[in-house]
């Protein structure tokens, strides 16, 4: 059942109980107050009478010298005290009582006493009132009957109006109440309608806040919480589409990576089997070989590194940042040649934690980079200094620089901004993923500043050691 229809049944059925419960008990609220204002005034006549039959006997003792002619007497006075009142008198003993001859309602009575009760004959109600008084040397009953029919008639007709009025209610009621319940869920309808949406994938849809009669607090945290999700949702979504996007980017880059060597590995040692070469021809076939299996050698080995990477943890030790410099002085010496590039060492010397392995590697991987992006002649600085609490690494290079819509995309794995001069210089794509992920292993991330055609400066930091301390800095140029 619809959450609509259930406020209406559920408000309907409370309208209608509150409604008819409460009409019944006015009803005869006012029909017992009613009653007992006739029961009351029953007595009264009642009392009224007997008490006038008293005197008038009491008065009339010595002329009436029998008890049948006073008694006749005593009826003809109560009739006319009594007037034109609906009341009806008798008197007599209990047998000659008209509605007392049946039963035992009179017997037992004390003298000067009363009693009533409401008894029916021929579908009409009458009170009666008996009362026993001492009448001259007899005890005698005076019965008074008033007809309340008139009560009983008034209450039904009561309840029978009140019945129509209360379907007239119930009709004007549920058709409030239709619109009215239609009216407060609308906006749970749209919150249905908008998830029904969301499960189609159009994870751009959103729910607009109700406002008026069907706005709330609760429908508008309602409403603001779907929002949020469905942003959740969306955000979320993108970043699998974009994983998925990169992995077959990735899967894609590095079937290629690793079919252009493997082809020219092939192709030049199919050459060699098959045809008949002068010594020289053989040499460069050979050396071509040996070029590319040493790209793909290396390939293999970095796209290793960059899985290791990320599912490994690292232990660091303590390590001055000169014995870094030098190291990564002596290693670089073979790629500074092949470039033709200079290295100004600008370090500060102090003590930090790292894994001096990678991070050997990440100066080594950020130079190399320096290097292929400068010309033959200039400079590569590395410099060295204490940040804050960290120390901070930073490769400096002057070289071509790179466009802003790359600096995002260019710690990717296979992502190269110029893939034909990065091939040619035997590079994948892969470096600055590596260097990326091992600044991650030491609590930092690559910051890269560059600028088209001024150069580029990329830096991370490293922990300081605990018993790190500052002396002279460690500077020199090759």
């Amino acid at each position: 059942m619809k959450f609509s229809w259930k406020i209406f049944f559920i408000t309907f059925l409370i309208i209608i109980t509150s409604f008819g419960v409460g009409g019944f008990l006015l009803i005869n609220t006012v029909f017992t107050n009613t009653l007992n204002n006739r029961i009351d005034s029953a007595k009264k006549n009642n009392n009224y009478i007997t008490t006038a039959l008293s005197v008038y006997a009491d008065n009339n003792k010595p002329t009436y010298g029998n008890w049948e002619y006073l008694r006749t007497s005593a009826i003809g006075f109560a009739k006319q005290i009594a007037g034109n009142s609906d009341s009806k008198s008798k008197i007599g003993s209990i047998n000659e009582l008209s509605f007392s001859a049946e039963d035992e309602f009179a017997h037992g009575m004390s003298v000067n006493s009363r009693k009533s009760r409401i008894v029916t004959e021929n579908k009409k109600y009458y009170i009666q009132t008996i009362s026993k008084i001492q009448l001259v040397t007899a005890s005698c009953y005076i019965e008074t009957v008033d007809d309340i029919t008139s009560v009983y008639s008034d209450r039904d007709m009561y309840c029978t109006i009140y019945q129509f009025i209360l379907i007239g209610v119930a009709l004007f009621a549920s058709i409030l109440l239709v619109i009215f319940s239609k009216l407060l869920t609308r906006p749970l309808v749209k919150l249905k309608d908008a998830s029904k949406e969301i499960a189609k994938g159009n994870f751009n849809m959103r729910v607009k806040e109700s406002r008026g009669i069907t706005s709330s607090t609760e429908i508008t945290e309602l409403s603001q919480s779907f929002n949020t999700m469905a942003d959740y949702v969306e955000d979320y979504i993108e970043q699998l589409k974009l994983a998925a996007q990169n992995r077959d980017n990735f899967i894609a880059d590095f079937t290629h990576e690793l079919k252009t060597p493997l082809t020219s590995v092939i192709g030049y040692a199919d050459m060699l089997r098959s045809y008949e070469m002068e010594p020289e021809q053989r040499r460069e076939c050979a050396d071509l070989i040996y070029k590319e299996g040493s790209r793909l050698e290396a390939l293999s080995l970095n796209l290793l590194n960059l899985i290791v990477l990320k599912n490994d943890e690292i232990k660091t030790v303590d390590i001055r940042t000169d014995i870094i410099a030098d190291d990564t002085k002596k290693s670089v010496l073979f790629i500074l040649k092949k470039y033709g590039v200079k290295l100004k060492l600008n370090v500060e010397k102090a003590t930090v934690k790292a894994e001096p392995s990678l991070l050997k590697t990440l100066l080594y991987n950020l130079i190399d980079n320096a290097c292929k992006a400068s010309e033959s002649g200039k400079p590569v600085t590395l410099t060295g200094y204490v940040d804050s609490d960290r120390y901070r690494f930073c490769v400096t290079d002057s070289g071509c620089g790179i466009a802003e819509d790359d600096l995002a995309k260019i710690t990717e794995p296979f992502y190269m901004v110029d893939k034909s001069r990065s091939r040619s210089m035997g590079g994948a794509g892969l470096g600055l993923s590596i260097c990326n992920e091992i600044a991650k292993l030491h609590g930092s991330t690559l910051e890269i500043v560059s600028e088209v055609g001024k150069g580029t400066d990329i830096s991370f930091t490293v922990s300081l050691a605990d018993n790190s301390e500052e002396s002279e800095d460690f500077e020199d140029e090759i």
